[in-house]
């Protein structure tokens, strides 16, 4: 099913003095989000999962405070509060969750159980904005 959703993107910063992951969030609106459910097998064990796909168009979201993507390498040596960007690991919520900051992943996970919705990890990302009219231009999502 595709639907437009409004997501929370926690993006992970490890701390240098704690060294533990902190979270910090960005409220997105207008994303294009489609769910499915995969099946596979392993040395004859079947699994299934939830596979979740997110777009985020150049044209028509709206991200907190104004906020520019810049790619992983920049943000981790950048992370300043203006920016956000997508990495393997990230967490999203399908719910409005951009109160707190720094996080932590149990705090994501409290968040999500009160407000009765999935921790979603980014498998995999891509940004589409580098080619193309503006109007398909998006940074692309998938997670389980």
């Amino acid at each position: 099913m595709l639907t437009n959703v409004d997501i929370t993107l926690f993006n992970a910063v490890v701390d240098k003095e704690t060294r533990q992951e902190k979270y910090y969030s960005t409220l997105i609106r207008g994303v294009s989000y489609y769910e499915s459910e995969a099946i596979s097998a392993n040395d004859g064990i079947w699994t299934d999962k939830s596979v979740y796909r997110f777009r985020i168009p150049t044209i028509g979201a709206e991200i907190e405070g104004n906020r520019t993507y810049i790619p992983e390498k920049k943000y981790n040596a950048w992370n300043a509060p203006m920016y956000f960007t997508l990495q393997k690991g990230d967490l999203i919520l399908i719910a409005e969750a951009s109160d707190q900051e720094p996080l932590t992943r149990a705090d994501i996970e409290r968040i999500a159980k009160w407000q009765s919705c999935r921790v979603i990890t980014v498998t995999e990302y891509a940004d589409n904005t580098i080619r193309g009219s503006d109007a398909i231009k998006h940074l692309r999502i998938g997670g389980a």
